[in-house]
């Protein structure tokens, strides 16, 4: 757990610990998005949502206490000599994103070992056994078989050109797990590197390994694995965002939403931040961007008291104006 703890951290920037445990844990609050989003850790939102408080802040206080972490009115800032031991912590910081797939990161790969192994006996006898048999994800193989004569084909071509993007010991560790005529998959624990075989690292290089692939999915809406993970990706976001996203592509303000939803005005800003974050695609220019010229060198730094008198404007174009900046958006 030590070596994950200090993987949290940075060297350059100072993080309130009491806000990394509400990211680890998932305290689902605009607020906590935003920070973790500013300072490159959305990815592990709700990445180990059993994690004991007084275990954390146990570990936070060895820490310090060992000259690794080092503590001020600010927050905590990690010791240079101490980075050596992140590892394998900064690789696994980049590639997990639970934050947009956390919800169904098992039902995915669940649904593609079933995919995989069901296309592979096609032609060659229906005599085998699952690796799942539950509606969830049987009928909707089903579908994709029936309406795929080649699919076997295909699948192939469509998992070689994803496996070659990914990192190769991910790509073998994910293929370890397939099954066919002529090969049983091995279960995660088995395929694991021996450098993350420890506690939380086996759970997330799990986690990051299957996020990447989705990830890469997600850039090819025209394959059949697209086609078949999209439910389970759709499950993953807040539907209660979702409805407030359709009115606002379809025109409507705040104020319009909060109405027709009957709905706060802090709801509908929550929801707007939440897709602001989860899509590079968000509009934007629905918004004051000009006022970007106006934001400081790394406004999340700054307080909101600070850049409303800068501004003069309201909450939510500041926080979005913020993820923009973010994002390298210009005006």
């Amino acid at each position: 757990m030590d070596s994950f703890i200090l993987a949290l951290f940075s060297d350059t920037d100072k993080l309130r610990p009491s806000t990394l445990y509400q990211i680890l844990i998932g305290k689902r609050t605009s607020s906590v998005l935003s920070y973790a989003f500013f300072y490159d850790r959305l990815g592990l939102f709700q990445s180990l949502p059993q994690l004991n408080e007084k275990a954390y802040q146990q570990t936070l206080a060895d820490l310090i206490q060992r000259g690794a972490l080092s503590r001020d009115s600010d927050g905590l800032l990690l010791k240079t000599t101490a980075r050596n031991s992140q590892q394998p912590g900064e690789r696994l910081l980049r590639y997990a994103n639970y934050f947009r797939y956390g919800r169904t990161t098992e039902e995915a790969w669940r649904f593609v070992r079933l995919l995989v192994q069901a296309a592979a006996y096609q032609g060659v006898t229906n005599q085998y056994i699952p690796v799942e048999n539950t509606p969830l994800y049987t009928e909707p193989v089903r579908q994709l078989i029936r309406h795929n004569p080649d699919i076997k084909k295909c699948l192939y071509q469509e998992l070689s050109a994803i496996f070659d993007q990914l990192p190769a010991e991910m790509a073998d560790f994910l293929a370890g797990t397939l099954s066919g005529p002529d090969i049983l998959g091995q279960a995660f624990f088995q395929l694991l590197p021996e450098n993350v075989q420890s506690k939380p690292w086996d759970t997330l290089y799990v986690g990051a390994s299957i996020h990447q692939f989705l990830t890469l999915i997600e850039k090819t809406p025209q394959t059949i694995l697209f086609r078949g993970l999209s439910p389970f990706l759709k499950r993953n976001l807040n539907q209660s965002m979702v409805e407030s996203r359709a009115l606002f592509l379809r025109g409507d303000s705040v104020e319009q939403i909060m109405e027709k939803r009957r709905i706060k005005r802090g709801t509908v800003n929550d929801h707007l931040i939440e897709w602001a974050l989860l899509d590079p695609t968000f509009p934007f220019q629905r918004f004051d961007t000009a006022l970007l010229k106006k934001l400081p060198e790394a406004s999340w730094k700054n307080s909101y008291q600070e850049l409303q008198a800068l501004l003069t404007t309201d909450f939510l174009t500041i926080r979005l104006l913020q993820i923009a900046q973010k994002r390298g958006i210009r005006c």
